[in-house]
């Protein structure tokens, strides 16, 4: 007479478990937003080292103030006489010395009588563009050079020419010019060569 009452009893424990089988299901199915956070968080990690950047300085042109310009040696062949000028780094900073100085020929009491024509390490004119000419890093205590020329030969009826003691020298791309002591014939003028590492001056 018992048994026959326990049949609604099991069926009411089967269909709690039923339920939370359920319950659990819809819990266990909670897990993918927890995973969509995880990949959001990664590629923000990535985009922020995308963004990190590292830049180098930038090296300036030689200023007259960092260079010592003296004369060099000197050489003479067929008639031209050679002058190197050089260009050392006194500074603690590397810097950059690209195309032509300028020099001037002075007179005896300072006075510029000429401007040095712009020529290749050849004798031919430079009529190129500047961009083509090397770039010199000059690093501390580093050397750099250019050539300056002069013809001890008269032209036309001329008997004799004029010299130049002492030369007026800017540094290419600066400002500030400094006198040089170092003779120089002019009977046709003056030339200079661009500026190369080394004290060569070619």
């Amino acid at each position: 007479m018992i048994r026959p009452q326990l049949r609604p009893f099991r069926l009411a424990i089967v269909a709690t478990l039923g339920a939370l089988t359920l319950l659990l299901a819809a819990c266990g199915g909670g897990g993918s937003p927890s995973a969509s956070t995880t990949s959001t968080t990664s590629s923000s990690g990535t985009s922020s080292t995308t963004t990190t950047t590292t830049t180098q300085p930038t090296v300036a042109a030689c200023k007259t103030g960092q260079l010592s310009v003296t004369a060099g040696m000197s050489s003479g062949a067929a008639g031209t006489i050679g002058q190197v000028l050089l260009f050392d780094n006194a500074s603690s900073t590397l810097c950059l010395m690209h195309a032509f100085p300028g020099v001037a020929g002075l007179d005896a009491n300072g006075n510029q009588l000429t401007q040095a024509t712009r020529i290749l390490s050849n004798g031919t004119p430079f009529t190129g563009s500047a961009a083509s000419l090397p770039t010199i890093q000059l690093a501390p205590g580093a050397t750099a050079s250019a050539l300056v020329e002069g013809s001890d030969v008269p032209t036309g009826n001329a008997t004799s020419c004029v010299s130049y003691p002492a030369l007026l020298v800017t540094p290419p791309n600066a400002l500030q010019s400094v006198k040089v002591t170092a003779t120089l014939p002019g009977c046709s003028g003056l030339r200079v060569t661009p500026v190369v590492a080394g004290t060569a001056g070619m």
